[in-house]
């Protein structure tokens, strides 16, 4: 068993990891599932599911690397997890983008009264409350999104900059144009805003384009600068990510957990009803930069090892 062998089945198995633990998460925590680990004392059906998860986590990588494509290189794996990181950053580019239009235009026809006037009374507290507007819009669009980001590849986040120059443009027009202002214009803009930066954060990573104290880095060969940014990777990065997830979602009263699965809202009556997700961001955000340390870990080690 060779040193690239042993890395593919440890970026493999760490990134199948990660999904099955936020499968698991989700089970667990929204749906009522026991967890993978009660399995130790009440023996049933849905732990035993869950607990698969993480045997499939960790044979799945075995056969890969070992059995089925064990001559593939590390560079071919780099570049199969910047394609799925770029499939999830289009997903939750589409996501943001119809989901923020949608909420908005509903926000909107509460306030002004429009559901209330056509739909009735009833139906206006639904939309208003997001135990509704959560499962039966927002989440229906984030299918949605899965198959958008699926078919259309050139659309990515960089369009996220455009969006927030209009939402501040329409603020500036209709505040001071037509003195009009409502506060589900200035949530349009954060949930733009905040997803530009955090989805964007893998991307500046591919380019280098991160802070780093570059004293000495600068002045370093292409090697050492390779083996710089492996065990940076392996110390610093991917343990970073791994912490995000851990102490964010360990329990449902979590930081990340606890607005997801309550739906929370902001406390303005008259905003959008998409706090919550703005949560996911950070979860979207750990989930992107662990496998670009992963892809950053495989490539360093190549240019280590190709002599």
């Amino acid at each position: 068993m060779n040193t690239f062998s042993l890395a593919k089945f440890f970026s493999v198995g760490i990134v199948l990891y990660v999904f099955a633990f936020l499968i698991n998460n989700y089970l667990t925590f929204a749906g009522d599932w026991p967890g993978a680990f009660s399995i130790t004392n009440d023996l049933n059906i849905y732990s035993i599911l869950q607990l698969s998860l993480y045997l499939i986590a960790t044979l799945l990588p075995i056969y890969i690397v070992f059995l089925y494509k064990k001559n593939f290189t590390i560079i071919t794996l780099a570049d199969y997890l910047e394609g799925l990181n770029e499939y999830i950053i289009r997903f939750a580019f589409w996501s943001v983008l119809i989901i923020g239009i949608v909420d908005a235009i509903i926000s909107l026809l509460i306030i002004e009264g429009f559901i209330e006037m056509f739909f009735g009374k009833s139906w206006n507290v639904k939309f208003s409350n997001n135990s509704f507007r959560a499962p039966y819009i927002h989440f229906p669009l984030l299918f949605i999104s899965l198959l958008l980001g699926y078919y259309f590849k050139k659309l990515n986040f960089f369009w996220l900059a455009f969006l927030v120059v209009v939402a501040e443009f329409q603020i500036v027009v209709l505040r001071f144009v037509f003195s009009y202002e409502q506060t589900l214009m200035s949530d349009l803009v954060r949930f733009w805003y905040g997803s530009l930066f955090l989805f964007g954060s893998y991307y500046t990573l591919i380019k280098d384009g991160h802070v780093r104290v570059d004293v000495l880095y600068t002045n370093f060969t292409e090697k050492n600068k390779a083996k710089i940014n492996l065990f940076g990777s392996l110390i610093l990065g991917i343990p970073l990510c791994l912490t995000i997830f851990l102490k964010g979602m360990a329990c449902k009263q979590c930081v990340l957990n606890q607005p997801i699965m309550n739906f929370e809202t902001s406390q303005s009556t008259q905003g959008m009803n998409i706090k919550y997700l703005m949560a996911g961001f950070l979860i979207i955000f750990a989930l992107t930069m662990l496998i670009q340390f992963v892809v950053y870990f495989l490539r360093s080690l190549n240019i280590i090892k190709e002599e």
